[in-house]
């Protein structure tokens, strides 16, 4: 779009940039790179008659002045749809001073490796940073994760695996505290399964035959613990599945879900699902009967319902992401890159 960045005059009180695509989630890693301060609207707003989604980028002048030039450049070479704005104040929604306006801090973000680990799996996270955000990521050996070696880092990526450090008291009660402090873990496929039995607040669903003895609980009320983010202010494997598409619903309101509409087609290789959580976020669930195409066995198809497959569980000061497939498959699976990027950036900010 050649006229994108007419708007990006350097003289402007601020710019509004839309959020809803990779593309734009590479330009949120150039500027947090470039020590831009970069905000984010928590929900929709209007400017100028003109309504911007939640996860609306903000660039502000203010604290960014010897920087502008710089973020109208990346803009341009990322083909932004970028608006300026002339004041602080929106037409409807909040305005910037708004605790709906978020700062996102640059995370250090860290990848487990080694032993035990998935090659493929972190294969596909270390190409994501280094070859598509251009993020830098660091590697930490699996079997050396205590909390000196988390000390200056803010996300831990667990990709598929297994992990000798949950399953021993000592190791995981460090890593544990270091979520509580402010840590963020995004654990993905087997490493969220090993997580939930761990005990941090997640929990694996439960098969069929278990099910049958909850039956008998109250049918109507099985999503009652399906709370949206944005209310939250008035809230207090039997078969194999070659893959999979499910259609996922999806709470858009929470950051890890910013620039999807209400659906998200998820390629499913397992068939882990969690419990919803009453204290967390069921970020993408699948009710019944939501499988679109791929071979699922009856058993397993049984099981893949009613269920949290995307989600994110608070503890202490910090917050677990997990999903419960590989949101990056072999890095083919395109519409899982820009969530697996707001797990990084957005979740918890």
């Amino acid at each position: 779009n050649p006229n994108a960045n007419a708007a990006v005059s350097t003289t402007a009180y601020g710019y509004l940039v839309n959020y809803n695509s990779f593309a734009d989630v590479k330009l949120l890693a150039a500027l947090l790179n470039a020590k831009i301060k970069v905000r984010y609207a928590e929900r929709e707003f209007t400017y100028n008659g003109k309504s911007f989604n939640k996860g609306t980028i903000i660039i502000l002048k203010k604290g960014n002045e010897d920087k502008i030039q710089q973020f109208a450049d990346m803009a341009q070479s990322f083909n932004a749809l970028v608006t300026a704005v002339s004041g602080g104040f929106m037409d409807t929604g909040f305005d910037f001073g708004s605790e709906k306006v978020h700062l996102v801090k640059k995370p250090t973000v860290a990848l487990l490796t080694g032993r035990g680990v998935n090659p493929n799996a972190a294969g596909e996270v270390w190409h994501l940073f280094e070859q598509q955000l251009n993020y830098p990521i660091s590697l930490i050996n699996a079997d050396d994760v205590d909390a000196s070696a988390l000390k200056n880092i803010d996300v831990l990526i667990l990709p598929d695996g297994g992990y000798k450090f949950l399953k021993d008291k000592d190791a995981a009660a460090e890593v544990k505290m270091w979520v509580q402090q402010g840590g963020k873990i995004i654990a993905l496929d087997n490493a969220a399964s090993q997580i939930a039995k761990a005990d941090w607040g997640i929990k694996l669903k439960k098969n069929e035959e278990d099910d049958k003895k909850d039956e008998k609980k109250d049918s109507n009320n099985i999503y009652s613990d399906v709370k949206r983010y944005e209310n939250r202010e008035r809230d207090g494997i039997v078969n194999n599945i070659p893959g999979a598409i499910y259609k996922v619903e999806l709470d858009n309101s929470h950051p890890l879900a910013f620039g999807y509409g209400n659906n998200y087609y998820l390629l499913k290789q397992g068939s882990d699902m969690y419990e919803f959580m009453k204290d967390g976020w069921n970020v993408g669930i699948i009710k019944k009967e939501n499988q679109i195409a791929g071979f699922v066995g009856s058993t397993s198809r049984k099981k893949i319902k009613d269920g949290t497959v995307i989600g994110v569980q608070p503890l202490g000061n910090g917050n677990i992401v997990f999903f419960a497939d590989d949101p990056i498959f072999r890095n083919f699976w395109e519409n899982g890159k820009m969530m697996l990027a707001n797990a990084v950036f957005l979740v918890g900010n």
